[in-house]
């Protein structure tokens, strides 16, 4: 496949035209007739990511980070980053940068993020704005359809996922051939009038060039007649973060150590009201503390990177609650995921998409022989979560799990409490009768928060090896059987009662416990 041909295919996904102004985005290195059939796709150019793309035998890398974003003066070998230029051009790479136009994609790095997170009535913390341009063109009713085809290949008439969008009206063109012109329609110095189509369609920014090109050259007149208009205020569900709802409102302190645990960060700092309940959520990859503002206009909680001190100030006069991880972890995380997205999107296209295992966070974390607790709302609570402000609250993790024999069939549930240290406080287990496995986990993870609820627990981090159950909780899968609505409904008015809650998928090797006294009280039953 050509270049040309792999960047629209990637511009259908994730539009140039959403860049932000300033950005370097595209084709960095290489031509539009290079060939791509191996794409290495990484956070950024780094010397391991060379040498993987090199042993893998790959054309063309697809990166994030743009390396070429200042003016590159030289390219001195002795100097890192244009040791690295130099490696790369030598190589014979091509290389392409998808940075902020990603960021802000209708299925970009902060959709990705929204998704995981679960949120409801997920939108764009700052819709995209203008990029985009209205082609009028002027065409007799027979070239109509061949000026089109030409434009809409060129890259325009793409609205969302519909293709090939335009209007035309019929009317009557006017002109008279001067001295010098070889009319395709009419004679030399005589006015001439004849049907026209007025045909118009969008077009973005970073195609603009290439389909004006495309009308000129597809046009029979000898001089095409068109006007180019900027579209100002395009509404569209594509921009920079995602807002939207938790399905179960959570603890400052709880959703902190599950954020950390979900996008699988080396670290997750807070700030705010540890116990404050939040339902409404921000989230914005990489930095983005230039939306510092807007997210606090919309939201409860912001989540995002390179937040400083003064920014936690500025968040605490505005009762927004920050939720900071690693830049380049938090967009890698997501960079894997849309790269797995484009993957299938490609499928039959000719090209493979690798995704590079050499990148490594710069930053390392140290263990502190000790961590500081905070005072309860106060701009120094900054630490990885509720949990580790030592005797604040009370907690308890619990295993739950549920099962039937026969499915429905003979059922039973169980739970095991168990302290900070992982000693057992309680283990129960006991049969429910005839029911569904996915009931019986229900049943169980009800009666878990009963019994948390009962030993006077604050903050509960639940277990469980179901994976639909942790997924309905956590909002990423829907409640579609009627039979679990009410047990849902149950348990999420039990989990909001607490200061503190938090779900995630284990093993049946982590879980084996409750999953033995599930054994035990179908034995005892039968």
């Amino acid at each position: 496949m050509l270049a040309s041909d792999f960047i629209a295919l990637l511009d259908r996904l994730a539009p140039l035209a959403l860049a932000e102004p300033g950005d370097n985005c595209g084709l960095l290195v290489g031509g539009p007739k290079a060939e791509v059939a191996r794409v290495l796709v990484a956070l950024e150019v780094t010397a391991p990511v060379l040498e993987e793309a090199e042993s893998l035998r790959c054309d063309t890398l697809l990166v994030h980070h743009p390396p070429l974003y200042s003016p590159v003066r030289s390219l001195v070998e002795s100097r890192p980053r244009e040791r690295l230029l130099r490696w790369l051009v030598r190589s014979g790479f091509n290389l392409l940068a998808w940075h902020t136009n990603l960021d802000a994609a209708r299925y970009g790095l902060a959709a990705i993020c929204g998704e995981a997170l679960g949120l409801r009535g997920a939108e764009p913390l700052q819709r995209a704005g203008t990029g985009w341009y209205k082609l009028v063109g002027f065409i007799p009713p027979g070239a109509l359809e061949k000026v089109s085809a030409a434009v809409f290949a060129a890259g325009a008439g793409r609205i969302g996922d519909y293709r090939d969008c335009a209007y035309s009206l019929e009317g009557t063109g006017w002109f008279t051939p001067g001295l010098g012109a070889h009319p395709t329609i009419g004679a030399v110095a005589v006015p001439e009038r004849t049907p026209e189509v007025r045909w118009e369609t969008v077009v973005p920014r970073s195609r603009l060039a290439e389909v004006v090109s495309a009308y000129v050259q597809a046009h029979p007149y000898e001089e095409p007649a068109f006007d180019i208009y900027p579209v100002e205020d395009v509404v569209t569900d594509a921009g920079l973060g995602r807002i939207g709802e938790l399905p179960v409102p959570r603890s400052l302190g709880c959703l902190a150590d599950e954020v950390a645990g979900l996008f699988d960060v080396s670290q997750c700092l807070w700030a705010g009201q540890g116990d404050a309940v939040l339902r409404r959520v921000a989230v914005v990859p990489g930095s983005g503390r230039s939306l510092l503002e807007v997210a606090a206009a919309r939201a409860e909680v912001f989540i995002t990177g390179d937040l400083s001190y003064h920014d936690a100030e500025r968040a605490a006069e505005t009762g927004l609650s920050l939720i900071m991880v690693p830049h380049g972890e938090l967009e890698w995380w997501a960079f894997q995921r849309w790269a797995e997205y484009a993957r299938s999107e490609l499928t039959g296209e000719g090209v493979e998409l690798l995704i590079s295992g050499s990148w490594s966070s710069p930053w390392r974390v140290a263990a502190a022989p000790h961590v500081r607790s905070g005072v309860n709302g106060s701009l120094d609570q900054l630490g990885r979560g509720a949990s580790r402000q030592a005797g604040a609250v009370r907690f308890v993790r619990v295993r739950v799990d549920g099962g039937s024999r026969g499915n429905p069939g003979p059922s039973a549930i169980g739970v095991v409490l168990e302290d900070t240290d992982g000693n057992v406080l309680q283990a129960v287990g006991r049969a429910i009768g005839h029911a569904t496995n996915n009931v019986a986990e229900y049943q169980a993870l009800i009666a878990g928060l009963r019994l948390a609820q009962e030993a006077g627990a604050e903050e509960v981090d639940v277990l469980a090896d179901s994976e639909l159950l942790v997924k309905q909780m956590w909002g990423q899968y829907q409640v579609r059987n009627e039979g679990l609505k009410p047990l849902y409904q149950e348990a999420t008015e039990l989990a909001a009662g607490f200061s503190r809650f938090s779900i995630r998928h284990v093993s049946r090797a982590e879980n084996a416990a409750a999953d033995a006294l599930v054994n035990q009280a179908l034995d005892s039953a039968s």
